[in-house]
């Protein structure tokens, strides 16, 4: 009948949307992966990236589900955003630090559209210290399907790990490792400190122009794609499996 006929062309439609979608997916990120998270990206890259992403983005950028999928853990992959790019700038130029991972974790949204995202960042500082986490904490608010508004609370420093050269300095391997050297060792491992963000000078300009927003224009169980609002800089993120 035309009906069964109709409903099996709106399938094959949709199967072929599917694999579009798929092999966009697949077409971006491949063709960010050698950009060391957009740090070696001359302008030739950066336009195939945004060609990339905006084929992606034709096909696959109509049906986000903020409320639904925005929760988990997403690991960046490439960003032309000027707040992070110099970090990777000096990461490649220099051994004073290593820039490792960079997450962004989404809790759920409440019934009113409100969460809490933490920002994530591993790095090191050679030769002392193998690794060390720097948190950002936020509040986040779906203000619509494609976009989010940010509230950033507070930065905290963790997880030290000391190098073996690290270790040596506070506690020499050629002298007996004490109950006092242990606990040095061990306080350094466990040293945290959180910092609030934002003063009230801070508040009243926010209260001015607004908090930050990402724009989203792809969002799917595994990829994320968003433009932080004002600025414009660009960022893939893929969700960490569980």
């Amino acid at each position: 009948s035309s009906s069964s006929g109709a409903a099996g062309t709106t399938g094959m439609r949709r199967e072929e949307s599917v694999d579009a979608i798929a092999r966009r997916k697949e077409e971006l990120v491949a063709v960010v992966e050698a950009t060391k998270r957009g740090a070696f990206a001359d302008l030739n890259k950066r336009a195939e990236i945004e060609e990339a992403q905006t084929r992606l983005e034709s096909v696959g950028g109509d049906a986000i589900d903020v409320r639904g999928g925005l929760q988990g853990k997403w690991k960046l992959l490439y960003t032309t955003s000027f707040d992070l790019l110099p970090l990777f700038w000096v990461d490649n130029l220099s051994q004073a630090n290593q820039i490792g991972s960079i997450f962004q974790e989404f809790d759920e949204p409440d019934a009113t559209g409100k969460g809490k995202v933490k920002n994530i960042i591993l790095g090191g500082l050679p030769p002392f210290l193998e690794e060390v986490t720097l948190t950002v904490s936020a509040r986040y608010e779906v203000l619509s399907d494609r976009r989010i508004t940010l509230s950033f609370e507070e930065a905290q420093v963790d997880s030290a790990v000391l190098t073996d050269l690290g270790k040596t300095i506070v506690s020499p391997a050629v002298l007996p490792r004490g109950q006092l050297n242990m606990r040095i060792l061990q306080l350094i491992q466990d040293f945290s400190v959180a910092v609030p963000l934002g003063t009230p000078l801070e508040t009243s300009a926010r209260e001015a122009v607004g908090n930050p927003t990402l724009l989203l224009t792809f969002l799917d169980e595994t990829l994320l794609i968003g433009r932080a609002l004002p600025g414009g800089g660009v960022y893939i993120l893929e969700k960490e499996q569980e």
